[in-house]
């Protein structure tokens, strides 16, 4: 698998945390949601970096209790046609202001490379051969029409700003 880089982050590093197992001392691991949401603050302090693998079917109000703990975000898409990954990502980021990294993995496929950098996305999980073209699909709009998670300006908006500048000189 290659790793792709939306954003420019350090992309992090870490260990899938088996079912039964407990993190090592300082380990940076990622643990399903549902683990998380039972999990005593111990299980928090004694790993160094927690990360949250979460499901599509995930509701939002449940990534609530966890935000402010992780320090990374894993969504799992089940294909490429479930969008509720980039629903989730737009949450994390807009609802509980979650600032670390959110990495997509499963099948999601070049096309959507720069909808998952407008919903959130830092890095993507991607087929070794698919790394170039999710690379170039990430130059292919320069300009949006709509806005994203972060409030870039549209294209639209852009032109009725420019539109109401000159009929105000």
């Amino acid at each position: 698998m290659a790793l792709i880089n939306l954003t420019g982050i350090q992309p992090t590093e870490f260990e899938v945390l088996a079912d039964d197992a407990s993190p090592s001392e300082g380990a940076t691991v990622a643990v399903p949601l549902a683990r998380l949401l039972e999990a005593e603050e111990a299980f928090f302090k004694s790993a160094g970096s927690v990360g949250a693998i979460i499901d599509t079917e995930t509701s939002y109000d449940a990534l609530a209790a966890v935000a402010d703990k992780i320090a990374f975000a894993v969504i799992d898409f089940p294909a490429f046609g479930d969008g509720r990954g980039f629903s989730l990502a737009v949450r994390l980021r807009k609802d509980y202001a979650f600032k670390g990294e959110i990495r997509a993995v499963g099948p999601v496929i070049p096309d959507q490379a720069l909808f998952l950098l407008r919903a959130g996305f830092d890095t993507v999980d991607a087929a070794d051969e698919r790394k170039a073209a999710f690379e170039a699909a990430l130059e292919r709009f320069p300009a949006f029409y709509q806005t994203d998670f972060g409030g870039q300006v549209s294209v639209a908006h852009t032109r009725h700003s420019a539109e109401g500048q000159r009929k105000a000189s």
